[in-house]
């Protein structure tokens, strides 16, 4: 119950200050909630509606296209972070790829894998 408690005082205190910051011309109109629950976090616009969501998954939940689309684009690379956005009823992966030079990070939303950053380990 403690932890209940906490949890919702921080995101009355959060919602707050995200009030304040509203009032300023030239802030962003979208907010994060600054709560996590089990790793799934919310992001809500100014008059609090929500917009996305945002959680870690396993490779387990990636869509049968998206695993083959990486399995041809790169096939050498091991899957080593998942994240699901969720907003306006579609899906999009941010993946994080690893082999023995560098990393890649992708996008796969709608039937498309995008790379979207090249990191080498030198």
């Amino acid at each position: 119950m403690k932890t209940f408690i906490a949890i919702l005082a921080s995101v009355i205190v959060s919602f707050g200050a995200s009030t304040a910051n509203a009032a300023t011309p030239g802030t962003d109109i979208m907010y994060k909630a600054a709560y996590s629950i089990m790793g799934e976090k919310s992001y809500y616009d100014a008059s609090g509606n929500l917009l996305a969501t945002s959680r870690f998954v396993t490779d387990a939940s990636l869509p049968l296209p998206a695993i083959k689309k990486l399995m041809k684009k790169c096939p050498d690379h091991q899957i080593r972070y998942i994240r699901e956005f969720q907003a306006e009823g579609i899906n999009t992966y941010i993946i994080t790829l690893e082999n023995k030079t560098g990393f890649k990070v992708v996008r796969y939303a709608e039937n498309t894998l995008t790379i979207l950053q090249k990191l080498d380990k030198n």
